[in-house]
């Protein structure tokens, strides 16, 4: 199964060069967002939710064929979404594309459905919450596994609403499709498995508070959020719920940094992810309430993506495949941490040049980002040939 899951690491991190590329030449959101969610973000979590989700229920992925068939749907589907934004909406580019994507997304619950099922049927108790400390937040975190994938669902009969044209409740079209994948799946993915992986990777114990606020909050704002897209008071209420999750991730992610002993790289990704994925949720909940201008909510998507999803993945990527272990040219602790702060620096220049309207300063920011980018994938790349 690494074998797989390096392949969807790789195809992301040239997904991620892409969208920077975009974001250089000031391509429309729904191209950002295409190339970011479908091309660069959700293939990661797909490649490391076959590795990591049957191995907390105690149980191994059965099968190697299906992933490699959830790759070619997954990116045959990207290309032909990518190719609609381009070509001016051409619909049989939409149609294909959502209809590839979608079988993609249905192999990859299948393929995860019978070993998490064989459990639940077996013992329910195994993914539900204890009455000891840790070990109640761990599996609350387990449990919240499935809603994730409940929303990667739901996120899809949307997209294929959106392909097709049969009305739902999801009218906010592919902004809505967005939300449930990026909010809804990613995101919450990122809570749940941060509080498992964080513990496993540096031997802290989230607080428990924190991780039920943490994933009560991140685990209903998606639905509020896709279904009254930018509609009051719901979409408030959405709004509200996720800056208190994103608050209280990144509360968490400073709890790890204080008490782990050691500092390793992957850390200084996920918390740059963590300060990003708040700032981004803050100008967006400022912009819903009328105390910040409507015009910032032009960095609300950038950030979102190349300041939370990106780095947050980055880090985690760097945390599984040590890149300082290589045998290769550049394969350093300080390289690694170059690309970090070329993240860092480049997303930061951007949005305020955005903010402020300076295009030189919002020019250098990407294209320092597309040069942070473009290390990670070289890192990443040749750690994973070796």
């Amino acid at each position: 199964m690494s074998r797989w899951t390096e392949r969807f690491a790789v195809a992301s991190a040239l997904s991620m060069v892409a969208l920077q590329v975009a974001l250089l030449f000031d391509a429309s959101y729904r191209l950002l967002a295409v190339v970011g969610l479908f091309g660069a973000v959700l293939p990661m979590v797909f490649g490391m939710a076959y590795l990591l989700f049957p191995s907390y229920l105690g149980r191994t992925l059965s099968t190697q064929r299906l992933p490699g068939i959830h790759f070619l749907l997954t990116y045959a589907g990207t290309g032909l979404l990518v190719g609609h934004e381009l070509s001016g909406f051409r619909a049989k580019f939409l149609l294909a594309g959502a209809l590839s994507w979608s079988l993609g997304v249905a192999v990859f619950v299948g393929a995860l459905l019978r070993p998490v099922v064989s459990v639940i049927a077996a013992d329910p108790s195994a993914v539900l919450p204890s009455e000891v400390g840790s070990r109640r937040s761990t599996r609350l975190a387990t449990a919240v596994l499935p809603v994730a994938v409940g929303y990667l669902v739901v996120g899809t009969v949307a997209l294929l609403s959106t392909a097709f044209g049969f009305s739902l409740t999801f009218e906010g079209g592919l902004p809505s499709v967005v939300h449930l994948y990026g909010a809804g799946f990613a995101a919450l993915l990122i809570f749940a498995l941060g509080m498992r992986l964080t513990a496993g990777f540096f031997h802290v114990t989230p607080p428990a508070g924190l991780s039920w606020l943490v994933l009560v909050c991140g685990g209903v704002a998606p639905f509020p959020l896709a279904v009254s897209f930018w509609r009051p008071p719901w979409f408030l209420v959405g709004a509200g719920l996720e800056v208190v999750a994103m608050l209280g991730y990144a509360a968490l992610i400073g709890v790890v940094a204080c008490r782990a002993d050691r500092r390793r790289v992957g850390l200084y990704g996920i918390g740059l992810g963590a300060l990003g994925g708040l700032s981004a949720v803050t100008v967006s909940f400022g912009v819903v309430v009328g105390v910040i201008d409507a015009a910032a909510i032009a960095v609300h998507v950038p950030v979102v993506l190349t300041g939370f999803l990106v780095p947050t993945i980055v880090g985690y990527a760097y945390l599984f495949f040590p890149v300082t272990t290589g045998q290769f040219r550049g394969a350093s602790e300080r390289t690694a941490l170059t690309t970090i702060a070329a993240l860092g620096l480049g997303v930061t220049g951007r949005a305020l040049g955005v903010v402020v309207g300076i295009s030189p300063l919002r020019s250098l920011g990407a294209g320092l980002a597309l040069l942070g980018t473009v290390g990670y994938a070289y890192l990443l790349g040749r750690r994973l040939l070796e």
